[in-house]
């Protein structure tokens, strides 16, 4: 009787932590990939990629890459919402730390708030948690080398 109480206790455990894991957003799936492989692209160029993938895609404009000290950024109207797409130059120093410890924390901060991001290479994505398309906009970032 006491081991089935511990088996069942054990189980529901398990099962709370199953459910809780399902529950991540396409952000915290995307493991950080650093490194120079798409250093040599913009932001625009992801854009491209993404329409190169099926993904709709709207406007592209250009954003001041400052509020995240980033060295380029745009945003791209993705079905009814947009993303943000922030560069980080690798060959510098300064921008290739700011790029690891975003990559490590998943976040960047605007004046003190967090926003989750994904990263891959020298790119940030922000906005990913919003928007509809976000699990297709995630298997692209994977290949946007």
């Amino acid at each position: 009787m006491m081991v089935n109480k511990y088996w069942l206790q054990l189980m529901l455990v398990g099962a709370a932590l199953l459910i809780g894991g399902c529950q991540n957003s396409a952000v915290d799936y995307l493991v950080p990939r650093l490194g120079v492989k798409n250093n040599y692209l913009e932001p625009q160029d992801f854009a491209e990629h993404l329409r190169r993938n099926r993904v709709e895609v709207g406007e592209v404009r250009p954003l001041p890459p400052d509020p995240f000290r980033a060295s380029s950024a745009c945003a791209i109207m993705v079905g009814d919402s947009e993303i943000g797409v922030y560069k980080y130059d690798v060959s510098s120093s300064v921008q290739k730390k700011r790029l690891e410890a975003i990559a490590e924390e998943r976040r960047v901060y605007i004046i003190g708030l967090p926003y989750a991001a994904a990263v891959h290479g020298s790119f940030v994505i922000v906005g990913l948690d919003k928007n509809h398309h976000k699990h297709e906009i995630v298997r692209a970032l994977r290949t946007f080398e």
